[in-house]
Parts: structure tokens; sequence; C-alpha cells
């Protein structure tokens, strides 16, 4: 719960929820990891009782060929490659969906009963997916990165070496 805190605007005593927000429940889900017996949970939205989104709710990855052609590359070339996992990916991205929900006993003792506005997308919700996926986007944008025409999760931007070698360097997501 601790990772999960910036989702939420807890809303003080006495202050109202917009007109416009709509109400849904969060719940735990609790699994086991059978690799190696690992005890997780995630807060879940019950993104099944909102309305459905006017924009794409779909997030997509890299395809497969990407992957098989980027790693035939760097193979070629004698390159490293490196792997990474965002924790916790979709409370990076804020939300267009206005919804809120009431603080259960996981919120703690202090704030159990008080009213929240969601504000990062949760796993649950219809358009966490595309919020993160557009969120990931400006960021890879900002950080001088533009989308392969032939697969957007596919990111590049050109380089180059002190020796005045020029080369793309390659985001696959």
């Amino acid at each position: 719960m601790e990772d999960v805190k910036v989702a939420f605007k807890i809303l003080k005593d006495g202050e109202d929820v917009p007109v416009d927000y709509q109400f849904i429940n969060c719940h735990m889900i609790f699994d086991v990891k059978m690799e190696d017996c690992r005890r997780k949970a995630r807060l879940v939205a019950g993104g099944h009782m909102t309305d459905p989104p006017a924009a794409a709710t779909y997030a997509s990855v890299v395809s497969r060929e990407s992957v098989r052609l980027a790693l035939t590359i760097a193979a070629l070339n004698d390159l490293d490659i490196l792997a990474a996992d965002v924790k916790n990916a979709y409370l990076n991205a804020p939300i267009k969906e206005r919804v809120y929900t009431v603080c259960g006993p996981e919120f703690g003792q202090e704030n159990m009963g008080k009213t929240a506005i969601i504000v990062r997308a949760l796993y649950g919700l219809k358009s966490a997916g595309a919020a993160f996926r557009n969120h990931l986007a400006l960021c890879m944008t900002g950080l001088g990165y533009t989308s392969c025409l032939a697969d957007p999760d596919v990111w590049m931007r050109p380089k180059v070496r002190a020796d005045g070698f020029k080369f793309y360097e390659y985001v696959l997501i």
C-alpha cells in the first residue's frame, strides 16, 4: 500500500467529490508466486463499474519480429543488451477517468472510511493501459526518441560515439 498511495488524493473532512466523478470499489488481490513462493498483493480498481471511455483503452507491446531483429542486430555488432522492469508501472501515469472510492482498512486506520479521488492509473481501470502507454510515449519523446513507423513500440534516437561513428540507440517497450 505504501507504493500505491500516490494513486489517491484523499479528501479532507467536509470536502465533497466533484459532481462528474463516478464511484468504484477497490479491492486487494493476493497471490503466491510459484517460482519462489513469494506472497504478493495488489490493489485493483473495479473498472467494470465505470462507463466505457470514449478514447482507446488499448496498450500495445513490441512485436516478436522487432525483438528478433533487435537481438540479431545486437549479436552481429557484439552489443550489450539491457533489460528493465518498471515496478508498479501504471502508477506513473495520470488518468483521465473521473473516479473515486471509499478507503478501506488497507489504507490505514487514519484514512479508513474517507473518500479518495483516484488520480493515477490503477490496475483494473479500463483506460489504465492506454494511460501508461501515452505517459511513456511522452517520456520517450522528451528524451529525444522517436517511435518507429513499422512498430510504434520500437523507439530510436541518433547518437554519435566519441570517435565520430554515428549510430542509433533503440528501446523496445
